[in-house]
């Protein structure tokens, strides 16, 4: 996904090139900045996927740097009943390593199509996020919305677990190691209590990522969020106990805005009993992420994330960190441009995790 460049004079060059070209795209942070939960913008209560109406206007009225028109607006709309979406990303990478071959190319990170059928008259939807790039076909989501009292609603079917924050990077530390990431859904329940300044989340799934259970024991999790002024905070909890070994996680996180600035944070703890395959003897390990965003006008964004890995804290000096920088513009309605570097920085004895990468990429999205 990224590129590498090989000293700092090529950064400074990079980083100018890219705000000549402009970039810019929709994350949580701007949840944050507009104190608001993730059910304004999206169908999906959780985050993420098809946008609501407002999400829609959003994107194409007020994030971009021209307007769309109001006339033409349909929020993907075909009847009183269907409503698609979709976004594709493609990528121009490079990647200079210490160790192993240096890679350049082109490709395409993901490309999904959206789909919400709503009867007329009815409290239940049907929602589809269905992957179709790269590779083959790929279900990340399928289930079945209702709307219970007030902002309350169940869902049932293949599900992304609400944890955390649901990061677009599915390359993060946070997600890669917590393994919640928008290609590992889960067959479960979810039942959301959802109240002006809180949100509440409880879900009930296998605990495998497949199709089927793979043993007896289920996974629990929940998953609390309370809204202040400009600021967030929240906390995940969740146990899984498969058969290979107990899997324990919890994490805080937040964000808040000031001065034009907006912060998100998450920090991870892991306990998993599985990876050591000794009965009673765990793994633990500690994730991290820092994330900055600062709009310079409009359409521009920039945005500086820190993030902090400790695969194993029986080891100790194996601790990894990783820098990136990212220019987002959004010069029109449905297209964003996208670019940036990250630097990884790791123990000696592990050069694969030394590297310097560049991207840069055009994301269309309705």
């Amino acid at each position: 996904m990224f590129i590498h460049c090989k000293n700092y004079f090529v950064f400074l060059t990079c980083v100018m090139g890219l705000l000549l070209i402009n970039t810019a795209h929709a994350e949580p942070y701007l949840a944050i900045k507009n104190n608001t939960q993730c059910s304004t913008c999206h169908v999906n209560p959780a985050g993420g996927g098809a946008r609501t109406t407002y999400g829609a206007y959003y994107g194409t009225h007020v994030l971009p740097q021209t307007a769309g028109s109001l006339d033409l607006f349909d929020a993907g709309k075909f009847g009183e009943t269907l409503r698609i979406g979709a976004d594709l990303r493609t990528n121009y990478y490079q990647s200079d390593r210490d160790e192993g071959e240096d890679t350049r190319g082109f490709e395409t990170q993901s490309g999904q199509l959206y789909v919400v059928l709503q009867p007329k008259d009815s409290r239940f939807s049907l929602y589809i996020d269905e992957q179709i790039a790269p590779g083959g076909a790929l279900n990340r989501e399928t289930f079945i919305l209702t709307k219970l009292n007030g902002n309350h609603f169940l869902k049932a079917g293949r599900i992304m677990l609400p944890y955390g924050i649901r990061l677009e990077d599915d390359s993060a530390f946070i997600r890669q190691t917590s393994g919640f990431n928008f290609d590992t859904g889960d067959n479960g329940v979810e039942l959301g209590l959802q109240y002006t300044k809180t949100l509440f989340n409880f879900a009930l799934s296998n605990g495998s990522s497949g199709l089927n259970n793979d043993d007896k024991n289920l996974q629990f999790l929940s998953r609390a969020e309370y809204l202040g002024n400009n600021w967030r905070i929240g906390a995940t909890a969740l146990y899984n106990d498969a058969e290979a070994g107990e899997r324990t996680q919890a994490n805080l996180f937040g964000g808040f805005v000031w001065q034009g600035f907006v912060f998100l944070a998450e920090a991870d703890l892991i306990e998993d009993e599985s990876i050591e395959n000794i009965p009673d003897e765990y793994q633990e390990q500690r994730v991290a992420l820092l994330e900055v965003n600062r709009e310079i006008s409009k359409g521009y964004n920039i945005k500086l994330t820190t993030e902090y890995l400790d695969p194993d804290t029986n080891i100790d000096e194996n601790q990894r960190v990783r820098h990136s920088l990212l220019l987002e513009y959004t010069p029109f309605a449905n297209l964003q441009i996208r670019g940036g570097l990250r630097k990884g920085d790791d123990i000696p004895q592990r050069d694969a995790g030394n590297y310097l990468d560049f991207f840069a990429q055009l994301h269309f999205y309705y």
